[in-house]
């Protein structure tokens, strides 16, 4: 198939591509760092720390949602507060997932949108969005997170997001979900 460009879906720099997509994978990062801390405040056991680190996001984003609407030392409003803090981390977490995997793959059915690196080329075909549009959803991502961190912590105390680290500090070495 020929390397076509995709003038509808707009061309852009591949440094400056490469630099946003960048930012959205560290935010996405932090997001799950945060909702991992959320995880185990929640739960309320350093012990999570051995099961979440084979969670995905939107797992931990359901599981983290449940556990708040039957939480009981969550008050309703903070539990309201808690469960749109969830709601948005869901929200930005869908939209990272269109941008990393299929922004790429296809595009009207099965027309391949690639990368074109070439040296005498910087077009990028995407159908993610402009640049801008990408360094706006890393901020909306990092954003999320530090609001649902804020929001736990307001809900369960300064230290409950601390939890998991417990066990970590008490062993010596990180907690993965491999121990064995």
């Amino acid at each position: 198939m020929p390397r076509a460009r995709y003038a509808m879906l707009g061309a852009m720099n591949v440094d400056d591509l490469r630099h946003a997509l960048g930012g959205i994978v560290i935010e996405a990062a932090y997001l799950e760092q945060v909702l991992r801390a959320s995880f185990g405040a929640l739960t309320g056991s350093k012990y999570t720390a051995a099961i979440d680190g084979r969670m995905m996001a939107h797992a931990l984003i359901e599981d983290c949602r449940h556990i708040a609407k039957v939480h009981t030392d969550i008050t309703e409003p903070a539990r309201a507060v808690l469960l749109k803090a969830l709601d948005d981390c869901d929200a930005v977490n869908r939209k990272r997932n269109r941008v990393i995997h299929d922004a790429w793959a296809y595009c009207g059915g099965n027309v391949m949108i690639t990368l074109q690196d070439q040296r005498d080329s910087q077009d990028v075909a995407t159908a993610a969005g402009t640049v801008d549009e990408l360094t706006d959803l890393a901020g909306q991502i990092g954003a999320a997170a530090a609001n649902l961190g804020a929001t736990v912590t307001n809900a369960l105390g300064p230290d409950s997001m601390r939890i998991e680290d417990q066990l970590r500090l008490e062993l010596g070495h990180p907690v993965n979900a491999e121990i064995g």
